[in-house]
């Protein structure tokens, strides 16, 4: 048998053995131009990069490593908030002031510089212009994007369109208020959650009503709960704030697709020392973890896999703090072998960095990275190979 890259994936995420691990990775604009210069691929595309600074590989670029992924997003509403008269900065869907930041080498990022309710109270809430879901452009293209994904290629396809619910109101009210009224203002902090989930639950089922049936995997969310060190939250105020918006939200998603498509798993992402919450995510409804950062406290790859491995798959894992940035091809490889090794057996893995790839990494450590993936990855593992 033949393998294609969406059948490799499904076995994997069913907790299969395909023919190898599947590949996947998501970069930042400026990788991105690099990495294609450096595989000397001229392809012209519209490259529409969001606030979060993520460039979609063309197909021919995934192909060309031997990635089997690819993601499809809602559109921008085609009216956007207006910008302040003089301000040096550009306002998302929510409100949100945003300033490029250059950081050398490392490229740059639009960071949240006005946060609309620093100062709010909870009767603010009422009064405030949220995003319309349903605005304009918000599912427009969305549905034959994926349906030309579908059938013009092999990949498998992940459907990302409510977007974060806890990063949202961190950027909405900045993070030392943030964490203020997560602790103090829990009253407050529970209804902005609540006006934040009920917009996500809308935008999700916009693009699910668009795109899941031709979706494998919908990442539902992506919010950071943990630091280096450790979780950044204390279990009451995970487990009682949090976690019910998260379940609420992941619900209206699962119902919509156990009458479309009951195939598609869904992904949720934080980075950070998350060991803690794993057990309650999975109840809740996780399936597929990412991006898995190896170097946080707790999140040791084989501890994870014996703890939790036959009931979600691992997506990410290869290190992206220190040695796809900074390593050599070999430092990659050996990477890439010590994630295989702890995640790779029995399926329920697809191998990727742990983060977005980020200016500064090297194109060849990626491809050092799809390399070595394509030759030890393949079943059974054997990384002596």
């Amino acid at each position: 048998m033949v393998w294609t890259s969406r059948q490799r994936v499904v076995a994997a995420i069913e907790h299969r053995e395909p023919d190898r691990v599947p590949i996947d990775f998501n970069p930042v604009p400026d990788f991105y131009l690099k990495l294609k210069d450096y595989l000397g691929l001229e392809i012209e595309e519209d490259l529409k990069v969001g606030f979060m600074e993520e460039a979609i590989p063309h197909p021919k670029v995934l192909d060309a490593l031997g990635a089997d992924i690819i993601s499809v997003k809602l559109g921008s509403a085609k009216t956007p908030p207006p910008v302040p008269a003089g301000a040096d900065m550009v306002i998302d869907s929510w409100g949100v002031g945003l300033k490029r930041v250059f950081q050398g080498a490392g490229g740059s990022y639009l960071e949240p510089v006005y946060h609309p309710l620093a100062g709010a109270t909870i009767d603010d809430l009422e009064k405030y212009p949220w995003p319309d879901p349903y605005a304009p452009g918000r599912g427009e293209g969305a549905e034959a994007t994926a349906r030309r994904l579908y059938e013009d290629t092999e990949l498998a396809l992940v459907g990302r369109f409510g977007g974060p619910i806890v990063q949202t109101a961190i950027y909405m009210m900045g993070f030392q208020r943030w964490l203020e009224c997560s602790a103090y203002e829990v009253e407050f902090a529970g209804a902005l959650l609540d006006k934040i989930t009920d917009i996500a639950i809308a935008m999700d089922r916009v693009g699910l009503e668009a795109a899941a049936k031709y979706l494998q995997i919908f990442k539902v969310s992506g919010d950071d709960f943990g630091m280096q060190t450790g979780p950044l939250y204390s279990p009451v105020t995970f487990g009682e704030l949090i976690l019910p918006r998260l379940r609420r939200r992941w619900r209206a998603a699962r119902v919509y697709l156990d009458e479309v498509n009951p195939a598609v798993q869904l992904m949720f992402h934080s980075c950070g020392g998350i060991r803690r919450y794993i057990g309650d995510l999975i109840d809740i409804g996780m399936q597929i973890l990412d991006p898995v950062q190896p170097l946080a406290a707790g999140m040791d790859s084989a501890e994870l896999k014996d703890e939790f491995g036959d009931r979600i798959t691992f997506h990410g894992g290869v290190d992206e703090q220190h040695v796809l940035p900074f390593g050599t091809s070999e430092d990659v490889v050996a990477e890439v072998r010590r994630r295989l090794l702890a995640f790779g057996p029995g399926g329920g893995y697809i191998l990727a960095p742990s983060h977005y790839v980020q200016a500064d990494t090297p194109p060849a450590n990626i491809v050092a990275m799809c390399r070595a993936a394509r030759k030890f990855g393949r079943y059974p593992i054997d990384v002596s190979a």
